[in-house]
């Protein structure tokens, strides 16, 4: 049996993609910063399938200690990791586009530095086993979007290294993938104020992950393709161009 490991397992896209693998018997190792979360989240699991193959784990990605800790456990405890989802991510839309130094250390710290953390012990054990590390960024990292200065930040950031690592990591025989979601209903797009096109479900999210990881084995995993597909053409369009576009659209 194989096992992942699913950081920001506790609700939205973590969680749809934890019930995707369970019910294609693989182990499931679902962690969170929040441990409350993290029992809802099995109860809820428990309620419909098999759960003696998924296991929880509190884990805040910003802490070094913690990281180390937890991927130590379920290396020596529960199972060697094939898959690792590092899914865990802080969002808070900037709506004022106000510029908040708190609010960009916040998403640094855990987006990007958690990202760190986790590749870096992963690294160790990982090295020689063909395993992937799969990292959840955002196509809002492709381009500078308004009121997105820090969360677009750190996913252009995760982009950046995902692409970067998919080299270097390939003398450690360890896949490098990406994971590019257009908006997806969970509890942090709930937190936009602006009408989300093609919103799809954390379900349809966690289909087109495994689909990807598992029968692709893609490095770059996007959906929905039409909205995403029209943000990466944005990527290369000159900038009077994109910024007339944005003007057009809010008037920023």
């Amino acid at each position: 049996m194989k096992t992942i490991w699913i950081t920001g397992g506790s609700s939205g896209i973590g969680f749809a993609t934890a019930k995707k693998f369970i019910k294609n018997n693989w182990r499931v190792i679902i962690s969170s910063s929040n441990m409350l979360k993290l029992e809802n989240a099995f109860n809820k699991i428990k309620k419909n399938l098999d759960i003696k193959n998924l296991h929880i784990l509190k884990c805040d990605i910003s802490s070094q200690d913690e990281v180390k800790k937890t991927i130590t456990i379920i290396e020596k405890d529960i199972a060697p990791i094939d898959i690792a989802l590092l899914n865990a991510a802080a969002y808070s839309p900037n709506k004022k586009q106000n510029f908040n130094i708190d609010n960009y250390e916040l998403l640094i710290n855990v987006n990007l530095k958690g990202t760190l953390y986790c590749i870096d012990i992963l690294k160790n054990y990982m090295k020689g086993r063909n395993n992937i590390i799969a990292i959840v960024s955002s196509p809002i990292g492709y381009r500078g979007w308004p009121t997105a200065g820090a969360y677009g930040m750190t996913k252009a950031a995760q982009l950046n290294l995902a692409e970067s690592l998919y080299f270097d990591f390939k003398k450690l025989n360890i896949k490098i993938s990406v994971i590019n979601p257009g908006f997806i209903d969970t509890e942090s797009t709930r937190l936009n104020s602006f009408k989300m096109p093609f919103l799809k479900s954390a379900d349809f999210a966690a289909e087109k992950i495994y689909n990807g990881l598992i029968n692709k084995k893609s490095f770059e995993i996007f959906f929905p393709f039409f909205i995403v597909f029209f943000i990466k053409i944005m990527r290369i369009i000159p900038y009077k161009i994109y910024f007339f576009i944005w003007k057009k659209l809010g008037n920023f």
